[in-house]
């Protein structure tokens, strides 16, 4: 199947897009800026009272608002960093399109002073940030191209305009097809400086042929162009968004009013063409990732491939020279009267005479036939070793050492080999499971059609550690110091309950009764809850005691002469133990859950939930390692409908939830855990 042709935003849709983020988008504050791609840039942006929203920038491509996930690197490149550094907190002022090219200028104003941020959407485009005189202050591409220059310090200067003045008659327009070499087509798209699309338009509603040689044109036919261009030019006065798809249903172009050249397509109305843009390029893009995704799957697979190959041969190798070794071994034995007599006849003419005596020796033996000189092959007199050839066996005897020594020697060697043969075994076997898991992950990729994630508004305590308790309670924990103090002065009301070990540096973890009595069932998963993520896991206790306390309880007021660090709160008055808490964490899986598919919870929640979990308690193993045995092994006990989706769960969903970056795996569990 031919690749599909990569979507074009037209000057006529980034005029419609510009009025559209105009409204959406003044009054706007810059909360993060993340470069996500080589030429693409993500804005979230702010206003009081109001949902966060997520603005894609490409150089060469799109802008708009998106309601899908975007995948955010961790480290900023120096482009974005240098926005961050001027951008952040800054609020946009103005959003235009310069002379009706594919051009969107985004106009910021903060303490810092005024800045624009041009994003060019033509081919080969750029994004750069200006100063208030319009100097540059950083570009993403920095070159000279075309008599432009993208240099720092340098003034920007707009691309001079692909448009010409509009055909004021019929009879001007025909003057200049007739004076355009080519097709109608190419010439209409010079002459009012649009993209093709809307050339092809102009000629579908007024029934020229696009192939049309331009010089033969009539003025008959360029009336009816120019009827026809003039139409669309209304039409753009009053939009109706389309996004059109292509015959297997997937997205592949937009217009800001129904297209007649696309009609035989299905088209679907959107309330704004951003949205219908967002549609568009989020499904591109998350097609561009699958198949980037299967590029690296299908690497790796064939790195898997050729280490079980190596490991294979090195098994062979290994499991060839043990079993020479042994039979070394056993010849040695089996002749050791034998083997005993010639090494001491060895001794006493090297003794008396040196090697050259003794190698004179058993050239005499061999000439006569006689045993057991005869058996000698050679000798290696630094290693002072005698190499004797027995039962197909080419031996090598230490001197000073008896037959059942240099024996016990071939014997010990094979049991060195045969152990690193049963590590390299071991090996083998993870290797071929992991390949037979990115095996299954191909064949699901290739099996799953691609779709954007749609992103969702998160709540509050999605920025904390946090599960529900078996009966439904909400139980949030701190992460840190800032979350810590976050949690306790922002998000505590007067009938929760806190919890906390004795042991410093451990989370407040907050179970919200919301006004109701918990269970001692949810008070003990709370607890466990708060046992697991203190520093008792760390020192590898495996049980340790926790209280809990009212929030009215805590207090940052310090006794005379002494400090409370950031996170810390004096607690004042009776506390309530629960004593010898298990250190034991659960870590459910849901596959079809995008934002958490992995979750920590106490093993007594992960029962009550039914599905598959994996116990885990402290432990040595790091955390990446740790989470790699758990999701082997989840994936092992999964049925055949889980599995797939089971694989598609990175190991990275696991690790950040290991406390402290190490762990053990108690065991692999669905539903209910059998005692």
């Amino acid at each position: 199947m031919a690749e599909r042709k990569e979507p074009q935003l037209s000057s006529f849709d980034i005029k419609i897009l510009v009025k559209e983020l105009e409204e959406k988008l003044t009054g706007c504050y810059v909360d993060k800026v993340y470069q996500v791609g080589p030429k693409s840039l993500l804005f979230r942006l702010t206003k009081p009272g109001e949902t966060a929203r997520m603005l894609v920038v490409e150089a060469g491509r799109r802008i708009h608002l998106t309601r899908y996930l975007v995948e955010k690197p961790p480290r900023p490149p120096p482009f974005c960093a240098a926005l961050r550094k001027h951008l952040t907190n800054a609020r946009i002022s103005k959003v235009e399109q310069p002379n009706l090219e594919r051009i969107v200028i985004l106009h910021f104003s903060s303490g810092r002073g005024a800045y624009r941020l041009v994003a060019e959407l033509f081919a080969r485009g750029n994004l750069l940030l200006l100063d208030e005189a319009g100097r540059i202050v950083q570009a993403l591409s920095q070159r000279k191209m075309g008599g432009r220059s993208f240099l720092k310090g340098e003034i920007y200067q707009l691309p001079s305009s692909g448009a010409t003045e509009l055909p004021e008659s019929v009879e001007k327009l025909h003057e200049a097809l007739k004076g355009f070499r080519g097709e109608v087509v190419k010439a209409l798209t010079r002459i009012y400086g649009v993209g093709g699309l809307y050339a092809e338009e102009f000629l579908a509603r007024a029934g020229v042929d696009k192939a049309k040689k331009s010089r033969e044109v009539s003025l008959e036919e360029a009336e009816k162009i120019h009827r026809a261009a003039l139409e669309v030019f209304r039409l753009l006065e009053k939009p109706e968004p389309m996004l059109y798809l292509d015959g297997e249903g997937k997205p592949m172009a937009v217009a800001p009013f129904p297209l007649k050249r696309l009609e035989a397509f299905t088209g679907k109305r959107f309330p704004s063409l951003n949205e219908a843009v967002d549609e568009l390029f989020s499904h591109g893009e998350a097609e561009r990732a699958k198949r980037l995704k299967e590029e690296q799957l299908k690497l790796r697979l064939e790195e898997l491939k050729r280490i079980v190959a190596e490991q294979e041969t090195a098994v062979k190798a290994l499991e060839e020279q043990a079993v020479r070794l042994r039979r070394m071994g056993e010849a040695a034995f089996r002749n050791a009267p034998l083997l005993q007599d010639l090494l001491k006849r060895i001794e006493v003419e090297v003794a008396g005479g040196g090697w050259q005596k003794a190698q004179e020796a058993v050239a005499e033996a061999k000439g006569k036939g006689e045993y057991p000189l005869s058996l000698v092959e050679g000798f290696e007199p630094k290693e002072r070793k005698v190499k004797v050839s027995l039962e197909g066996l080419t031996l090598e005897l230490k001197l000073g050492k008896s037959a059942y020594e240099n024996a016990s020697a071939y014997y010990d060697e094979a049991k060195v080999l045969e152990g690193k043969l049963s590590r390299l075994k071991a090996a083998l076997e993870e290797t071929r499971r992991k390949m037979a898991e990115v095996e299954e992950q191909v064949s699901l990729e290739e099996a799953e059609p691609a779709k954007p994630v749609r992103l969702r508004e998160k709540k509050w305590f999605e920025k904390f550690r946090f599960f529900h308790t078996s009966e439904g309670f909400l139980v949030v924990a701190g992460k840190d110091a800032s979350s810590n103090e976050a949690l306790i002065k922002r998000h505590t009301e007067p009938h929760d309950l806190v919890f906390h070990t004795e042991l410093p540096g451990s989370p407040f973890v907050v179970l919200k009764t919301e006004g109701k009595q918990p269970s001692e069932a949810s008070l003990r998963e709370a607890a466990v809850f708060a046992a697991c993520y203190s520093r008792a896991w760390r020192e590898g206790f495996s049980a340790v005691d926790v209280y809990y306390v009212k929030p009215e309880q805590l207090s940052k007021s310090a006794p005379s002469g002494e400090y409370l660090p950031r996170g810390s709160f004096m607690v004042y008055g009776k506390r309530t133990y629960l004593e010898g808490v298990p250190l034991r964490l659960a870590l459910t899986v849901n596959p079809e859950d995008s934002e958490y598919p992995v979750k920590a919870v106490p093993p007594e929640t992960a029962q009550a939930e039914a599905g598959l979990w994996a116990e885990i308690a402290p432990g040595n193993l790091k955390a990446k390692d740790l989470a790699s045995k758990v999701k082997s092994r989840l994936v092992e006990l999964a049925s055949k409908e889980e599995k797939p989706k089971l694989l598609r769960i990175p190991v990275e969903a696991f690790s950040p939830l290991i406390p402290y970056g190490v762990g053990s795996l108690v065991g692999v569990f669905k539903g209910r855990r059998l005692k």
